[in-house]
């Protein structure tokens, strides 16, 4: 019984010994553990938290960028160049109103610094307050540089912190030199948008994931703040008192060494603790038109370590806990680590497709916004042309009206009685009245059809009355016009019925024989109607010089002529006409090299 005793001691002694070292090993290996599992946590928080700057730092500069291309693509216009103050207060309200959720405003600054124009204000605003801003930076450095340029924080008389990004206005010009002409650019001013850093703060705050509790803030590379969750902060210096009062002593030196590496234009992410609380934080340069401007920073608490700690400690008391506890415990682990690993695996996916889905969005939308820049020069240049040409097609019957005008009241200064008018006088007052009447109709015209109003009155008529009517009106301008060129006019009428706008139909057909009378210097100008497969086809053919082949493609479109005289409208408006009618009108250079033809078609009844 005593040597049972006695063994049985021995056994609980071996068991014991076995018990407590492996409990010391469990111990010893479960503290290991425990710091691997806390490092690798980190590292995939700290992971996380670039990730989530690298994010927002993305969106950031495709806010940003929205409004610098709005700022180049005003500083590039014509109608800012050519001063032309309504139309460039119409770009400048459509600026803000595609960037109003971080713009509080555009603003327009001629070459003295004088605002002249800024965003949604009205004509009798600029006469009242014309301010003169040539003392502030955003006007002094691009007047000096030519180049854009972007302020840091400055408040405003409305106490609202602000950020301002301003383009210089460079307009080409011709200068001489001994060896010739060369271009050379004038600044004419600057064009400025006003950004509210508070806007620019709560956007990011919403962009943060929810899952994280994350702080945001923003400082420009001399390390002024331009954001912060203390709006006290905003515009102060990290080394200044108001921010270095609020970091506690222990950590002041660890702290500042982040800030100042962060300021260095490198991506990182890393960890502070001060008393058992642990932050990542994690910064991202932000970079606009290859210069680095600001360095984005996400702070993320978290009390990984503390809890890691705790564990440890506890662990420390139940070191006499069985062997299978200790195992049931570190599959348990080992499963959460799992599941938790394969979690963050799938968020991390996830979130790396609609990164990649993001960055496609963003290039397809960069294409489609570079395709309407492309589209809004060419309106520009077509617009100018026509403002040209067009100012040129009223002076030309303006002035000779003028001239009969002045004229006449002359001969009254003179006689003071009676005075005689010859025809021929009359006859240029109406003629060139006629010319702007054209004009004019020719506008509104364009202006109906912009709009969608054009509308038809159909009636049943025969077309060989409309094209003969055409011809001798044609004739008659030709003998009125004093017009001595070797041109017939041919046309074999042939009765064709149509349902039409008379009106129309016979404003597009005498746009077509003018057009041919104004290219043809001699030969024969033939019109034709038949009917061919369900539809009446009318053409005029002339012996001219042909179409341009840079203009063929576009010939129908607003603008577009070759002519020193027309203002391009007439083509465009009779294809519009016929398009009406649910016709079709097309042209073609004459296979025998000689003119060209037009045609159109109408359906029949």
């Amino acid at each position: 019984m005593v040597a049972f005793s006695k063994n049985n001691i021995v056994i609980l002694l071996v068991i014991a010994a076995i018990g407590t070292s492996l409990s010391i090993l469990s111990y010893q290996y479960s503290s290991i553990t425990a710091k691997e599992i806390a490092e690798i946590a980190s590292q995939e928080i700290r992971s996380n938290a670039r990730i989530e700057a690298h994010d927002l730092s993305e969106l950031l500069i495709h806010d940003i960028q929205s409004i610098t291309n709005n700022l180049r693509t005003l500083a590039d216009a014509p109608t800012i160049h050519n001063n032309m103050t309504k139309l460039a207060q119409v770009l400048i309200d459509s600026a803000q109103a595609s960037t109003g959720v971080l713009t509080d405003g555009y603003y327009l600054l001629d070459q003295n610094g004088t605002l002249i124009a800024w965003s949604n204000s009205n004509s009798s605003a600029f006469e009242k307050n014309r301010l003169d801003l040539s003392s502030q930076e955003y006007f002094i450095v691009p007047k000096e540089t030519h180049s854009p340029y972007y302020t840091s924080v400055m408040n405003s008389a409305d106490n609202v912190p602000r950020l301002y990004i301003s383009y210089p206005i460079m307009v080409e010009q011709a200068a001489f030199s001994k060896s010739g002409t060369i271009p050379a650019s004038t600044f004419k001013g600057v064009i400025v948008a006003a950004v509210n850093v508070n806007s620019i703060g709560r956007s990011l705050q919403s962009e943060l994931s929810p899952e994280i509790i994350s702080n945001v803030g923003l400082m420009d590379k001399n390390g002024v703040f331009l954001y912060a969750r203390k709006h006290a902060l905003i515009g102060k210096n990290y080394l200044g008192d108001e921010f270095q009062s609020s970091i506690p002593v222990d950590i002041k030196n660890t702290y500042d060494g982040i800030l100042g590496r962060s300021l260095e234009g490198n991506a990182g992410a890393e960890d502070i603790t001060v008393r058992g609380n642990t932050t990542t934080i994690s910064y991202q340069p932000i970079t606009i038109d290859g210069k680095r401007l600001w360095t984005l920073y996400i702070g993320s608490p978290h009390s990984l370590t503390s809890n890691v700690g705790l564990l440890i400690d506890q662990q420390k008391n139940f070191s006499t806990l069985a062997v299978v506890a200790i195992g049931a415990i570190a599959l348990g682990i080992a499963f959460l680590i799992l599941s938790w690993n394969k979690r963050l695996k799938g968020a991390v996916d996830a979130r790396t497709l609609e990164l990649r889905r993001a960055n496609e969005s963003l290039i397809e939308s960069n294409k489609l916004l570079a395709s309407a820049n492309e589209q809004l020069k060419i309106h520009d240049r077509m617009q100018n042309e026509f403002i040209n040409v067009a100012a040129h097609e009223l002076r030309t019957p303006i002035m000779p009206i003028l001239g009969d005008a002045e004229y006449i009241e002359h001969k009254f200064d003179t006689r003071n009685e009676i005075v005689e008018v010859d025809k021929e006088t009359i006859a240029s007052i109406i003629r060139n009245a006629k010319r702007l009447d054209r004009l004019a109709s020719d506008i509104l015209d364009v202006t109906r059809i912009e709009s969608k109003s054009l509308k038809l009155n159909k009636e049943q008529f025969d077309l060989s009355d409309v094209i003969s009517t055409c011809v001798r009106d044609l004739r008659e301008q030709m003998e009125n016009d004093g017009i001595d060129r070797n041109v017939r006019l041919f046309y074999s009428p042939r009765k064709i019925l149509v349902e039409a706008d008379k009106g129309r139909i016979t404003q597009v057909i005498s746009n077509l024989l003018r057009n041919a009378i104004k290219f043809t210097s001699e030969g024969v100008i033939s019109i034709d109607a038949f009917t061919r497969e369900h539809q009446i086809i009318v053409s005029v053919k002339d012996t001219g010089p042909g179409i341009d082949t840079e203009i063929l493609p576009r010939l129908f479109s607003k603008f577009v002529t070759k002519s020193d005289t027309g203002t391009g409208l007439g083509l465009f408006i009779s294809k519009s006409i016929i398009d009406a009618h649910k016709g079709k009108i097309w042209a073609e250079n004459n296979h025998d090299g000689k003119g060209c033809t037009f045609m159109f078609s109408l359906p029949s009844v």
